[in-house]
């Protein structure tokens, strides 16, 4: 997901005497990949705490299932990204439990039956499936790198950015300009 910022109308004259009071492009840079950083880092808290909740499990589990990192910008790359890697998490982690007609899990936060499931202990207290085949088919809940884009995830991301970005930068060239605009 990429947030874009336009600037217009009264917002553009207010940024163009701003980046002028600060003088020089490498102070312009240096308060705009500040700025990046502290809205990539709470919306970096918030994304954690939605995909968390989101998903069905601890904040610790889903960040070391899906490696969910967050790469800063800098002055010479002004972008921030929130990155995550890993395919589908094993019903296992989500409170599985054998009971008679399967096994009963909380993936994406509600509990409910797989039905004709089976819990291995041999195999880590993976649960499966028998195929047609005969062979164990594994069973398996959300997807981290695909939760990370979707429903209140993406939401939180966006209108934390949206929110924070503006505010930030703004502080950020009063600071570099020690107030020389208004």
């Amino acid at each position: 997901m990429t947030i874009r910022m336009d600037l217009d109308g009264p917002g553009l004259t207010h940024f163009g005497r701003a980046l002028a009071a600060l003088g020089d492009e490498a102070k312009a840079r240096m308060a705009l990949s500040r700025a990046i950083n502290k809205a990539s880092a709470r919306a970096y808290t918030q994304v954690k705490r939605s995909l968390a909740k989101q998903v069905g499990a601890p904040q610790a589990r889903v960040l070391r299932a899906g490696a969910v990192r967050r790469i800063p910008a800098s002055a010479s790359r002004l972008e921030s990204c929130i990155t995550s890697r890993g395919g589908y998490t094993g019903l296992k982690d989500f409170r599985a439990r054998q009971v008679r007609r399967g096994v009963s899990a909380a993936p994406w936060g509600a509990r409910r039956l797989f039905r004709s499931t089976f819990i291995v202990p041999r195999l880590g207290g993976q649960v499966f499936k028998r195929a047609a085949n005969r062979k164990l088919k594994g069973v398996y809940g959300p997807a981290v790198p695909k939760e990370l884009v979707q429903n209140e995830t993406a939401e939180a991301f966006r209108t934390t950015v949206e929110t924070v970005l503006p505010a930030e930068l703004d502080r950020q060239i009063r600071g570099l300009s020690t107030g020389a605009f208004s």
